[in-house]
């Protein structure tokens, strides 16, 4: 998935991320912690909030926030692209906090076909330098597979 190609701004993309982070503590966010989070005002989270559940990446209940499946797959082609390319920089000799600030500067503008052509040329690493590990997308998945395979 390229993010470029979804009509969402880097604000948008920041919500989405945030909206994942906080229910993975096991409950789902409402407003007023998610602006929190952004430290923004809850009129503009709300606002964000509205445009995003219009599009399709959220839906609110009760008060709280969830993801949508479209918008649970934007976040895990973040958290990939994030990965790749701060293993990729670590790889290179950036030390981690430069290989993490970097690839938060760069994970909502690359292409996918970049991120899988990363991904190959490293060997499609499992984890990245925190340990945490680094979803592979179908086409790379089934690359994963074939090499796995051809190496047997």
């Amino acid at each position: 998935m390229n993010l470029n190609n979804l009509g969402l701004t880097e604000r948008e993309l920041d919500f989405l991320q945030i909206i994942y982070d906080l229910s993975q503590e096991g409950w789902f966010p409402n407003v007023t912690q998610v602006s929190n989070a952004l430290s923004v005002k809850p009129s503009t989270s709300e606002e964000y909030l509205n445009n995003l559940k219009e599009k399709g990446y959220i839906m609110k209940k009760n008060g709280n926030i969830k993801l949508s499946e479209k918008g649970l797959e934007v976040v895990r082609t973040i958290k990939r692209n994030h990965r790749i390319v701060e293993t990729f920089l670590y790889k290179l000799g950036l030390d981690l906090e430069n290989s993490c600030k970097s690839a938060k500067i760069m994970e909502y503008h690359v292409t996918e076909d970049f991120i899988d052509s990363v991904c190959e040329l490293m060997g499609h690493p499992s984890t990245c330098p925190h340990g945490k590990e680094i979803p592979h997308e179908n086409n790379c998945r089934d690359l994963c597979k074939l090499e796995l395979v051809s190496k047997r």
